[in-house]
C-alpha cells in the first residue's frame, strides 16, 4: 500500500488524507473498522461501488450518503464503499474540491463514479464588492479571513478583539479589557484624515453597520471577514475612503439538519496590576523627595507635607500609625492594598446554538447566541450581557429564480457602577477602606474610598437593540443571454438606544466617632464611626438618554458573466439608494430623594432638562464593475460609482469616483510552468479613489437654528432661547481618498509556502478641517477643504503548511506591516507644543508631520554637582524669556536634574528648542499564528505585537510626584538620579516643593521620557480534541470537540513603567485599567 500511496500526486494525498483524516479522527484502523462494520451488517440491496477521480485515482473519504433516508457511509482507502439502498435508490456523492453527484441506482448493484473538480471549490472565492471573486485572478488588494479560523476557541465575544493582529494592515488598539467598555479602535493603512471617526466602513451582508457592531453580533455566525484595501474599495465610494471590512454571515448548505452548540466557560484573572507603590514604599519615596527639595534650601530643612516627619517616618518603617494629623485623628496602615480589594477572578460565560440544513429548494440556518462576561471589578458586577438570534433563509422558486431572506436581533446590556470604576490609584495606599466597625472610611477628602464608590455611587446602564431585515431576488437570465441575471434587494436596520444613568449616595466615616467628640479624638466604647461626608441631593441625579435610528437601502444590480473561448469577461451595473433618520431624546433631573428610585419624575422639577431632535440623509448611488481576463493569465478591472448626497449643497452633491486594477500571473507563462518553480506567481497595480464625509453634518450648508434655556429674573424663571450655530457654507463638497497600491503573490513547494507583499501610497488631497479665526467673527466657522493627508506603508504576508505522515499537519502564518502618515496641507496650522501633537480630532496641526508626532526638549545628561548647576544657568541665561526653574528658588535645579540642550543656540531655552522625536503611532505590526492537529487533537497559538511605539506617559503615575497627594509609580523607587547613582535612567526625584523642577526633568517631557513600547503578546493558545466518529455514531453525535484556551497569556515587552503595553498614556484617576488574562474551557457539539 506504501509503494501505491507514492504514485499518487502530493495534491490527491493532501486533499484525500486531510477529509478521511477529518471525518474518522485520522487512524487508519478506524477507517477500516468503519468499512467492516457496515460490511457485517450487509442485506439483500447492498451496494458496492468505487469512488475515483477523472485521472483514476481513488478518492479516499467521499461522502456516499441515500438520498431521503439520512443514512451513508464513505469512501475508504481504495475508493470503495458499501451502503445498504433499495434498487430504486438515488445515492448523492460529494466530497471537497469536487463536484457533487447524484447517482440513481435503476436496480445496479455496483456502480463506479467518477468525481469532476470544481474549479470554484479548489480556488478559494474572496468576497469583495457586490459579489466574490476566485483568488487566483483577483487584482485588487483583499484581505480574508474564515471566522472560524479567527474566532474558534477564543473566550471574547467581540469580533473587533479577536481580529487585532490578524489581517496585515489593519491596526486594531484598545484601551481596556472591559467588556462593552474596550474603546476599540480600527484604522486601515495608517488611516486617511485628522477628523474623528474616519474609519473603515463595516457592511454586514452588504449592509453598513456601525463600527461597534463588531462587537456587539455572534462571532458564531460570522462565515468571513474581507478587507478591501485599495482601488477596490472605490465601488463604494462616499464612504470607503478608509477602506472597507466586509463581514459575511453564514448560509445553509444542502443536507440533513444539523444541530451545533458552541459553549464555554471562561474565568478572567488579573494581568499585570498597576505599578502603583505600597504604603511603606509611598512613604520612603515621599520622604526621600522631601530631602531632595530641602538641597534648593537655604538652610537644607525639609519641609514635610500635611502631616508631621513622625507620622511619615513610621509608616515609611511598615508601621501602623495613630494619632492627630493635619487636625483630625487619622489610623494610617501601609498594609492597606486597594488594588487587591477591587480587583479579582471573575467568570464569565458564552452558548451558542445553530440549527442548519436544507434540500435544493429550501436551506436555512438559525442561531440563538447568549454571553454574559464581566471585567475584573469582583466587588461589583461591571461587564455585559449579549442576546443574538440569526436567520438566513434561501428559497429557489423554480429553475430561474432563486430568494434570500435575513433576520437578525443583537441586543447588547453594559451595566457599569457610576462612580469608581477606573479608580483606586488617586490616593497613596494608607487608609483603610473599612472603620472598625465595618463602615467605609475615608477621612482624607471623605469621597475617595473607592469600594464606597463602587458599591453605592449608583448604576449606568446601556442599552443597544440592532433589528436588521433584509431581502434579496435574483432572476437568472440565461434564456434570454448567457450569463446575465438580475438581482434586487432591500434591507433595513433598526437601532434603539437607552442609557439610563444614576447617582445615588455614598457615605463614608470616620475611625470611632472622633468627628463628632469633643476632643477629637476616637470615642471609647463607640459602637459605629460617625459619617464624616455624604453626598449632597444636588449630586444625586439621573440622565437618560434614548437614541432612534432608521436606516434603509434598496438596490438593483444586473450581471454578466461569459466566457468567449480564452477570454472571461463579467460586469455588472446597479443602482443604489439608502436613507438614515435619527430621533435623540435626552433628560436629566438631580435632588432626587430617594437612591431607590431611579424613575426621573422623582427628581427636583426646577432642576430639569430636556434637549432632543431628529435629523435623516441620504444618498442615491449608480455603480460599475467590468472584469476582463485572458486565460487566467492577464487580468483587468475597472470600477465606477457616482455618488449624491443630501449632505452637500446642490452644486456640489455629485461625485464619481473611479478604481482600475490589473495584474499579470507570471507562474502561468509556459516558461515558468514547465520549470516547476511557481504555483503561482503574480504581480498587480491598482489605482483608485473613495471619497469620505467624515466631520460633516446633515445640513452644515444651511444656517440653522439652536434653542436652550436659561433663568432670568428675580424668581429665577426659566425661559427659552435660540442662537445661530455657526456659520454655513455652501462650497465644501467630498473628501477624495486616492490609493495607489503595487502587489506581490507567490506560492511554491506545492503550495506549502505562500504570501504577499503589498507596497501602497494614500492621499486625501481635500481634507476636511476646521480653520480657526479670531473670536471677533462672533461664530464658528464651517469646516473646508484645505486640508492634506498621506499615507504610504508596506504588508507582508507568509504562510507554511504541510503534513507529516498522515496524521501530523501543521502550519504557520507570519505578517508584518507599517504604515507611515503626514500631514501634508493644512490651512492654518499651528506651531507645535511639547509632547504628542496632531492628534486626532485634535484643533492644532503642523504641516509635513505624522499624526501624533512627539516634540520634547533635547537632553545632555545630568547636572552632577552644585558647579555644574551653576555653570548651566550662566549657559541658558544669556538672554531673557527663558523657561528655566528660577536660580535661588526653593524650585531652582540641584544636582540630579537633567540638562537641557540649547538647541538654536539662543542663550535660553525656550520651546524653540523642542525637537521632534518621532510619532506616537504603531509600527512594525505583526502577527505570528501556529496551528498543528494530530489524529484527534487540534493545537494552535497566535502572537500578536508592535515592533515600535513610542509613548510619552500622561497624568498623576507618568512620573514621581506628578501630584502629591496621589499614589506614585513604584518603578521610579530606586531608578532616579543620586550621588551614588549618577548614571540612573531617570532624574532625581523631588516632591511638593519641587514643582517647577518636576516640570522640567519629566511633566515638559525630555527625550529621555520617551519609550519604546514595542511588545509581543500571547493573544491565544487553544487545545482541542476530537472524539473519534466512530465512538459518536453509536449514540447518535455527528461531531464532539472539548478543548481548553487561554487568552492574553503572557507578553514580553519593552515597557519600562510597569504598565500593559496596551495601557493608554493617561494614568489619571477614571483612566486606569487592569488587563485580564482569560483561561476557557469549551465544547462543541454537533448533532
Amino acid at each position: 500500500m506504501e509503494n501505491d500511496l507514492s504514485k499518487f500526486p502530493l495534491k490527491r494525498i493532501l486533499f484525500s488524507t486531510v477529509m478521511a483524516s477529518a471525518l474518522l479522527a485520522g487512524s487508519p484502523h478506524t477507517v477500516l473498522a468503519d468499512v467492516n462494520e457496515v460490511r457485517t451488517t450487509m442485506q439483500v440491496g447492498t451496494v458496492k461501488g468505487q469512488i475515483v477521480d477523472a485521472n483514476g485515482e481513488p478518492v479516499i473519504g467521499a461522502s456516499v450518503q441515500v438520498k431521503g433516508a439520512g443514512t451513508g457511509v464513505i469512501s475508504d482507502i481504495d475508493g470503495n464503499f458499501a451502503v445498504a439502498a433499495s434498487s430504486n435508490a438515488t445515492l448523492i456523492i460529494s466530497y471537497v474540491g469536487y463536484k457533487t453527484q447524484e447517482v440513481k441506482l435503476q436496480g445496479k448493484n455496483s456502480i463506479k463514479v467518477v468525481l469532476q473538480e470544481d474549479a470554484e471549490l479548489l480556488d478559494e472565492v474572496v468576497v469583495v464588492g457586490y459579489g466574490t471573486q476566485k483568488k487566483a485572478t483577483l487584482s485588487g488588494s483583499v484581505s480574508q479571513v474564515r471566522g472560524d479560523e479567527v474566532l474558534k476557541g477564543k473566550a471574547t465575544t467581540s469580533v473587533a478583539a479577536a481580529l487585532q493582529g490578524t489581517i496585515p494592515g489593519l491596526t486594531i488598539t484598545r484601551t481596556s479589557s472591559r467588556p462593552g467598555n474596550e474603546n476599540t479602535s480600527i484604522s486601515l493603512r495608517g488611516g486617511m484624515s485628522v477628523n474623528k471617526d474616519a474609519n473603515p466602513l463595516v457592511l454586514i451582508d452588504g449592509v453598513e453597520a456601525y463600527t461597534w457592531e463588531l462587537s456587539q453580533m455572534n462571532p458564531s455566525d460570522i462565515e468571513s471577514i474581507s478587507v478591501l484595501k485599495d482601488a477596490s474599495a472605490a465601488i463604494y465610494g462616499n464612504k470607503a475612503g478608509a477602506g472597507v471590512i466586509l463581514v459575511t454571515t453564514k448560509r445553509a448548505k444542502e443536507g440533513k439538519v444539523t444541530v451545533t452548540y458552541n459553549g464555554n466557560v471562561h474565568a478572567n484573572i488579573p494581568g499585570k496590576r498597576f505599578p502603583v507603590a505600597d504604603g511603606t514604599t509611598w512613604a520612603n519615596m515621599f520622604i526621600h523627595a522631601t530631602e531632595n527639595d530641602a538641597l534648593a534650601r537655604e538652610d537644607k530643612t525639609p519641609q514635610w507635607w500635611m502631616w508631621s516627619e513622625k507620622a511619615w517616618r513610621t509608616v515609611a518603617k511598615g508601621d501602623i500609625y495613630e494619632g492627630v494629623e493635619g487636625g483630625m485623628w487619622r489610623h494610617l496602615d501601609p498594609s492597606v492594598d486597594v488594588f487587591d480589594a477591587i480587583y479579582g477572578t471573575t467568570w464569565g460565560q458564552n452558548h451558542n446554538v445553530t440549527i442548519s440544513g436544507g434540500n435544493d429548494k429550501l436551506k436555512a440556518v438559525t442561531s440563538l447566541g447568549y454571553s454574559k462576561d464581566r471585567s475584573l471589578e469582583k466587588v461589583v458586577f461591571d461587564g455585559q450581557k449579549k442576546y443574538n438570534l440569526r436567520s438566513n433563509i434561501d428559497y429557489q422558486l423554480g429553475k430561474y429564480i432563486k430568494t434570500e431572506f435575513n433576520l437578525s436581533y443583537d441586543k447588547r446590556i453594559v451595566s457599569t457602577p457610576t462612580q469608581g470604576i477606573g479608580q483606586g490609584v488617586q490616593d497613596f495606599y494608607l487608609f483603610p477602606l473599612y472603620n472598625e466597625f465595618g463602615q467605609f472610611y475615608d477621612t482624607f477628602s471623605g469621597e475617595r474610598n473607592v469600594l464606597s464608590q463602587l458599591t453605592e455611587g449608583g448604576r449606568t446602564n446601556d442599552t443597544e437593540e440592532v433589528l436588521r431585515l433584509g431581502g434579496k431576488l435574483t432572476i437568472d437570465l440565461s434564456k434570454l443571454t448567457k450569463g446575465l441575471s438580475f438581482s434586487t434587494n432591500a434591507n433595513f436596520r433598526i437601532r434603539k438606544h437607552l442609557k439610563i444613568e444614576r447617582q445615588t449616595r455614598v457615605t463614608n466615616y470616620d475611625w470611632a466617632g472622633e468627628k463628632e467628640s469633643e476632643t477629637g479624638l476616637p470615642v471609647s466604647g463607640a459602637t459605629s464611626g460617625s459619617i464624616f461626608k455624604q453626598t449632597a441631593d444636588k449630586d444625586c441625579w439621573v440622565k437618560n438618554t434614548y437614541e432612534d435610528t432608521f436606516y434603509q437601502t434598496y438596490g438593483g444590480f444586473l450581471n454578466y458573466s461569459r466566457l468567449f473561448g480564452d477570454h472571461n469577461v463579467a460586469a455588472m451595473f446597479g443602482m443604489t439608494a439608502e436613507k438614515t433618520e435619527y430621533k435623540k431624546l435626552y433628560s436629566f433631573r438631580k435632588n432626587m430623594p430617594n437612591d431607590e428610585l431611579d424613575d426621573i419624575n422623582t427628581g427636583d422639577v426646577a432642576t430639569s432638562e430636556a434637549t432632543g431632535g431628529s435629523n435623516h440623509n441620504g444618498t442615491v448611488s449608480y455603480i460599475g464593475r467590468l472584469n476582463y481576463d485572458y486565460k487566467g493569465i492577464y487580468l483587468l478591472e475597472g470600477l465606477f460609482r457616482r455618488d449624491g448626497s443630501s449632505k452637500f449643497y446642490k452644486d456640489n452633491r455629485w461625485a464619481n469616483f473611479l478604481g482600475v486594477s490589473g495584474g499579470i500571473r507570471l507562474s502561468e507563462y509556459a516558461f515558468l510552468k514547465d520549470k516547476g518553480i511557481f504555483d503561482n506567481l503574480k504581480i498587480r497595480a491598482s489605482y483608485g479613489e473613495a471619497g469620505s464625509q467624515t466631520g460633516i453634518g446633515d445640513y452644515d450648508y444651511i444656517s440653522t437654528i439652536k434653542q436652550g434655556n436659561t433663568i432670568l429674573g428675580y424668581n429665577g424663571q426659566k425661559v427659552s432661547t435660540a442662537w445661530v450655530d455657526g456659520m454655513s457654507s455652501k462650497n465644501r463638497t467630498w473628501e477624495r481618498v486616492s490609493t495607489l497600491n503595487f502587489g506581490l503573490d507567490f506560492a511554491v513547494l506545492d503550495n506549502r509556502l505562500s504570501g504577499t507583499f503589498e507596497y501602497y501610497v494614500r492621499k486625501n488631497n481635500d481634507m476636511l478641517i476646521s480653520v480657526t479665526y479670531p473670536a471677533t467673527l462672533g461664530a464658528s466657522a464651517p469646516k473646508t477643504n484645505d486640508g492634506g493627508f498621506r499615507a504610504n506603508g508596506w504588508e507582508l504576508n507568509l504562510q507554511w503548511q504541510d503534513r507529516i505522515g498522515k496524521d501530523f499537519q501543521y502550519n504557520v502564518g507570519f505578517s508584518l506591516a507599517d504604515a507611515r502618515t503626514k500631514v501634508t496641507n493644512y490651512n492654518g496650522a499651528a506651531v507645535h507644543g511639547v509632547g504628542v501633537n496632531n492628534k486626532v480630532g485634535g484643533s492644532a496641526w503642523q504641516e509635513g508631520k505624522p499624526l501624533n508626532a512627539i516634540y520634547v526638549y533635547k537632553t545632555n545628561g545630568y547636572l552632577q554637582n552644585d558647579a555644574e548647576v551653576k555653570a548651566y544657568y550662566k549657559e541658558i541665561t544669556q538672554k531673557e524669556g527663558g523657561i528655566h526653574p528660577v536660580e535661588g528658588s526653593e524650585n531652582q535645579l540641584i544636582p540630579g536634574c537633567v540638562r537641557r540642550v540649547d538647541v538654536n543656540q539662543d542663550g535660553r531655552i525656550t520651546t524653540d528648542d523642542l525637537v521632534y522625536y518621532g510619532d506616537a503611532n504603531p509600527h512594525y505590526e505583526f502577527g505570528i499564528n501556529l496551528g498543528a492537529k494530530y489524529k484527534g487533537f487540534d493545537f494552535s497559538m497566535f502572537l500578536q505585537g508592535v515592533g515600535q511605539m513610542y509613548v510619552l506617559r500622561e497624568g498623576w503615575l507618568g512620573s514621581p510626584f506628578n501630584a502629591i497627594y496621589t499614589n506614585q509609580n513604584v518603578t521610579f523607587w530606586g531608578n532616579t538620579w543620586t550621588p551614588e547613582n549618577t548614571n540612573a535612567r531617570y532624574p532625581i526625584m523631588c516632591g511638593w516643593k519641587g514643582g517647577a523642577r518636576n516640570t522640567w526633568n519629566y511633566k515638559d517631557y525630555n527625550d529621555i521620557n520617551v519609550v519604546n513600547s514595542w511588545y509581543v503578546r500571547a493573544k491565544n493558545i487553544c487545545l482541542g480534541y476530537t472524539l473519534p466518529k466512530s465512538l459518536l455514531s453509536k449514540v447518535g453525535v455527528e461531531n464532539l470537540r472539548v478543548y481548553v484556551s487561554a487568552d492574553n497569556v503572557f507578553e514580553f515587552s519593552n515597557v519600562k513603567d510597569g504598565f500593559d503595553p496596551e495601557s493608554k498614556a493617561a494614568t489619571n484617576s477614571g483612566n486606569m485599567d487592569v488587563f485580564a488574562r482569560t483561561l476557557s474551557f469549551g465544547i462543541d457539539l454537533t448533532f
